[in-house]
């Protein structure tokens, strides 16, 4: 799949039951782009992160591999209380900071929810959150990726965009929640990162399989249509699931390969 498409075909640095650089070893020939998981703050997490940083970037070097990466998905930007949206703002300045010698294409971010808060005074504190956050990046702020999840994207899309961050367009996401359809007519082009994932179940991050060929399809042609240049990545957790995902987007995108 390397070098296939207009844009760059990715996966997640855990296909193998293994550590991050035996997984980034293992992909650096087979996509472009591989996505570093950061699923737990460091001071959270039970065990420490471990990213040898020398190593992924001789990867990248020798195999034109570029990096994107998930945020964790604890943090609490939206929280009532300073002490924790203050944390979660310096818990990604301190990511950006570490790994900004392997220029990430992206830094995806979640924003949970916060059980208990009327979504007026979570936006405010998302607001207040977002205001430090974007100061202290500058013009870095774009390299943030704020991923659609599981409410209506909608609600945080405006402040998002307000505060000069893009977006991490979750096609597996918008499918298991019924938004497909506005996020690929309004979102592709304001979208930094691309997900893609199938939906079984009820359940995402699983195969894309020949029952998605419609959504495929679709998601092909408006990448060529807003001649989508970023990252798109298989966002699945299993080398035999990537693999098989990967064989049918080569069929149904076989007509898009090499357009510019």
């Amino acid at each position: 799949m390397k070098g296939r498409y207009p844009w760059r075909i990715g996966a997640t640095s855990f296909v193998l039951p293994a550590d991050v650089s035996e997984n980034v070893a293992f992909l650096a020939e087979r996509v472009d782009d591989i996505q570093l998981l950061f699923f737990e703050s460091a001071s959270k997490a039970a065990l420490p992160h471990k990213v040898n940083i020398s190593h992924l970037k001789n990867v990248a070097s020798e195999h034109n591999v570029t990096y994107t990466v998930h945020l964790p998905t604890d943090l609490s930007l939206g929280s009532s209380k300073q002490v924790l949206r203050d944390e979660a703002v310096v818990e990604i300045l301190r990511l950006m900071d570490e790994l900004a010698s392997l220029a990430p294409q992206a830094f995806d971010l979640h924003l949970n929810l916060e059980s208990g808060l009327e979504q007026a005074v979570w936006l405010e504190n998302l607001h207040k959150s977002f205001s430090y956050l974007a100061g202290a990046l500058g013009s870095e702020r774009s390299r943030i990726a704020v991923e659609n999840i599981d409410y209506p994207f909608s609600s945080v899309r405006s402040l998002v965009l307000e505060h000069g961050f893009s977006l991490c367009l979750d096609i597996g996401h918008a499918l298991r929640y019924g938004e497909v359809a506005d996020l690929l007519i309004q979102d592709i082009p304001l979208a930094q990162h691309i997900h893609f994932h199938g939906v079984e179940g009820g359940s995402d991050h699983q195969e894309i399989s020949s029952s998605h060929e419609d959504l495929s399809r679709a998601l092909g042609n408006a990448l060529v249509v807003e001649k989508f240049t970023g990252v798109l990545t298989v966002e699945v957790y299993s080398q035999k699931i990537l693999e098989k995902s990967l064989k049918e987007l080569a069929r149904v995108w076989k007509e898009f390969e090499h357009q510019a």
